[in-house]
C-alpha cells in the first residue's frame, strides 16, 4: 500500500526552467541539487540543511552526479566538456577538463557507474571513456536530428536507455539494452496516435519486463512492451485512463517500484497541481495530493522514498511510504451487487414534489429543497466502476450528512465495512451534535438503565454503537478527533464509555463480552489521548468526576484480571479432571487434602 506524505520545503529555486536535477549523494538521506547553470549545493533532506556547495564560472549543461566507484563528482560543462572533483576541492573552476569532440547532451547513472550520452545519439560508460581517453571517438547515430528528452531505468545488472526523437506528427522511441557485452544497439519504437497529441510519457519495470507508458489528450494511458526485434506496428495496448489529472497540460511520470507509479500534472479544475501515486495492479489511484501551482514545463525526481517537484519558486519533497499489499482498502469494491438487496439493508430515494402554484412550505423541516444524491443506482454505478468501498463512502456521506438523514446514516453503517478514519470522526461529531427531537423513537431492540440524559434517546446510542464496532488506526484517527471534537462532545462519549463498563452495561452489536470491553477500552485511550490538553487545562469539577470515575472502572476491571490470573491455573486443572485427564503427574493436587486423626 502506497502513501503520500506531508511535503517540505527544500529550497527556493533560482527558476523552475534552470533546475537542471537532482541526484543521489554517497549517503543516504543526502542529495545533490544543480540549482542552476552555475550552481549545485548539497543538502541534508532530514533538516533541510545546506552542507557545502560548488559556484563555477563556466556553465553547467546537464546535473551533477556522484560517481561511486570514482567516489567523485561528475559534471558537464558547456556541453563540450567534464569535470572530476571530491568533497575537499572548493574552486571546480581549476580542476582539469576533459574535452570532447562531440557534443554532450546528458549523464546518468547506474549500478554505481556513471555514463555520457551524446547529441549524435551515443552512450558510453565513463570507466571506458577514460581508460580509451586519447583514441576515444563516440560513433554517430543521429544527423540532422536532435534529442526531444532520454529515458533510462535499470532491471538487475542491465540498464535499458533510450531517447525520443520528433519526426514530423510523430515520435520515435530509441532504445537499447545495455550490458558488459552490447551496447548502441538500438530499436526504434513510433509512438503514435491519430489525431491526438502526446502529453507524457516514462518507463515502467515489472515483472522484470520493462514498459512503454504515454499519456495522451484524451486521458488514456498506452503500454508498449520494449522487446528486441519487436514488430512495433500497432503494438501499444490500453494501460488505464486517468481521470484525476488534465491531460490538456503536460503530464510527468517516474516509475515508483513493480506495482506503482507516480504521476504529476494540472488539477482539472485548472486551479493549482495534483500529485498521484497509481496502482497498477489494481487500477486504482492510491494517494492523492494538491500543489497550489503548476508549472508547465516542470520535472519530478524521485531519490529513495522522496518525489521532488519544483512548486513556484520553491523546491518542495514529498515522502512516500510503500508498505506490505493489503487488500483492506480495496474490500467491497469487485464484488458483485445483489440484484435483491439483503432484508436488513434498505436503499432511500426522497423525491420532491413541486407545484408552479404552492409555496413550498418549510415547517418541521418535512419539506427539502434538495434531494438526497444517495441511492440504489449510485451505489450500483460506483462498484461497477470498481471504486473502493472508502472511496464511496467520500462521494455519499458528506450528502448524508448535510441532509442530516439519520436513518440512512445507519443504514450505511450497517451496509458499509471499510469507513476511512476521517468518515468516522465526522459521524462521530453528527452523532453527538444532533438535538433529541431529530432522531426517530422507533428503536425497540435496546433497554437501558441509568443511562446519562445526554445520550437520550436511545436511537442515539444504536448509532453509536454501530460506529464503536469499527476497526480503526489509532495513529489515524486520532489527529481527526483532536480537531472535530468539541469538548463537550468527548465528555458525552466518555460518560457513554463509562457507562458501557459499569454493571448496566451491554454487549455492542456483533461482538461478545470481551471483544466489548476491549473495544470500550480502547476508545476511552482514544479519547483521553485526543482531548489531553484539554481536560488538562480545564478546571470543570465534572470533568473531573468523568475521569476519575472512568479511571475507577478500569481499574476495578484491571483487578478482576489480576484475580483470574491467580485462578485460571486451578480452573484449568479443574477442566481436565472434567474432561477425565490426570493433571496430577508431577506436582501435589492441592484442590484437597485427606487426612487420619486418631483419637486413642
Amino acid at each position: 500500500m502506497a502513501k503520500l506524505l506531508s511535503y517540505y520545503r527544500l529550497c527556493p529555486l533560482i527558476d523552475s526552467k534552470s533546475l537542471l536535477g537532482i541526484s543521489h549523494d554517497s549517503e543516504k538521506g543526502f542529495v545533490i541539487v544543480t540549482l542552476g547553470r552555475n550552481i549545485v549545493i548539497k543538502y541534508r533532506l532530514s533538516d533541510q540543511k545546506q552542507i557545502c556547495s560548488w559556484r563555477t564560472r563556466d556553465k553547467f549543461s546537464s546535473q551533477v552526479l556522484y560517481d561511486k566507484r570514482l567516489e567523485k563528482y561528475v559534471g558537464v560543462f558547456n556541453i563540450s566538456f567534464l569535470r572530476i572533483w571530491s568533497n575537499d576541492d572548493e574552486n571546480i573552476d581549476k580542476i582539469k577538463k576533459i574535452k570532447f569532440t562531440q557534443q554532450i547532451h546528458s549523464i546518468l547513472s547506474h549500478n554505481e557507474e556513471t555514463y555520457i550520452f551524446f547529441k549524435d545519439g551515443s552512450l558510453y560508460s565513463l570507466r571506458e571513456i577514460l581508460e580509451n581517453k586519447k583514441n576515444f571517438v563516440p560513433e554517430k547515430f543521429l544527423v540532422d536530428e536532435s534529442v526531444h528528452n532520454i529515458l533510462y531505468t535499470s532491471v538487475g545488472e542491465t540498464l535499458y536507455f533510450g531517447y525520443l526523437i520528433k519526426r514530423r506528427d510523430k515520435y520515435i522511441f530509441h532504445w537499447s539494452k545495455y550490458t558488459n557485452n552490447s551496447k548502441n544497439n538500438f530499436n526504434a519504437m513510433p509512438i503514435q496516435r491519430d489525431r491526438l497529441d502526446l502529453k507524457g510519457y516514462g518507463l515502467h519495470v515489472e515483472k522484470n519486463l520493462v514498459i512503454f507508458l504515454s499519456v495522451w489528450s484524451d486521458g488514456r494511458i498506452y503500454a508498449q512492451h520494449l522487446k528486441d526485434k519487436e514488430n512495433y506496428v500497432n503494438s501499444s495496448e490500453l494501460f488505464t485512463v486517468i481521470e484525476p489529472i488534465s491531460t490538456t497540460h503536460l503530464v510527468k511520470m517516474i516509475d515508483i517500484d513493480e506495482n506503482y507509479i507516480g504521476v504529476y500534472g494540472a488539477d482539472p479544475n485548472e486551479e493549482g497541481a495534483i500529485l498521484l501515486i497509481y496502482n497498477t495492479q489494481f487500477k486504482v489511484n492510491q494517494s492523492k495530493q494538491n500543489h497550489k501551482l503548476y508549472t508547465n514545463d516542470s520535472k519530478i525526481w524521485r531519490i529513495d522514498e522522496n518525489i521532488f517537484l519544483p512548486v513556484g519558486q520553491n523546491l518542495v519533497v514529498v515522502p512516500f511510504c510503500l508498505e506490505s499489499e493489503q487488500l483492506a482498502a480495496l474490500i467491497g469494491s469487485h464484488k458483485p451487487l445483489p440484484s435483491k438487496p439483503d432484508s436488513d439493508v434498505i436503499f432511500v430515494m426522497d423525491f420532491e414534489v413541486g407545484s408552479w402554484q404552492d409555496k413550498i412550505k418549510l415547517g418541521n423541516k418535512l419539506v427539502r429543497k434538495k434531494s438526497l444524491k444517495f441511492s440504489e443506482h449510485k451505489v450500483q454505478e460506483y462498484f461497477k466502476q470498481g471504486l473502493p468501498e472508502s472511496l464511496i463512502i467520500e462521494q455519499i456521506l458528506p450528502n448524508v450528512l448535510e441532509e442530516s438523514n439519520i436513518k440512512l446514516l445507519g443504514e450505511s453503517l450497517d451496509f458499509f465495512t471499510d469507513i476511512p478514519e476521517k468518515y468516522l470522526s465526522l459521524i462521530l461529531n453528527f452523532i453527538l451534535s444532533r438535538d433529541e427531537g431529530e432522531f426517530s423513537p422507533k428503536n425497540k431492540t435496546l433497554a437501558l438503565q441509568n443511562l446519562p440524559e445526554e445520550l437520550l434517546p436511545l436511537e442515539r446510542v444504536a448509532l453509536l454503537d454501530k460506529l464503536l464496532i469499527r476497526k480503526y488506526s489509532d495513529v489515524l484517527l486520532l489527529p481527526y478527533l483532536r480537531s472535530d471534537l468539541h469538548l463537550e462532545q468527548a465528555i458525552c462519549l466518555l460518560k457513554y464509555i463509562t457507562y458501557m463498563l459499569s454493571e448496566n452495561g451491554h454487549n455492542l452489536p456483533k461482538l461478545n463480552a470481551v471483544k466489548t470491553e476491549q473495544q470500550i477500552i480502547n476508545w476511552a485511550s482514544l479519547i483521553i489521548d485526543s482531548n489531553y490538553q484539554k481536560f488538562v487545562l480545564s478546571r470543570d469539577s465534572n470533568i473531573e468526576n468523568i475521569l476519575v470515575e472512568c479511571k475507577n472502572r478500569v481499574t476495578s476491571y484491571l483487578d478482576i484480571v489480576e484475580e483470574l490470573k491467580q485462578i485460571s491455573p486451578a480452573l484449568y486443572r479443574i477442566s481436565e479432571e472434567i474432561k477425565g485427564k490426570n493433571c496430577n503427574v508431577g506436582f501435589n493436587n492441592s484442590l484437597y487434602l485427606v487426612e487420619q486423626v486418631s483419637f486413642y
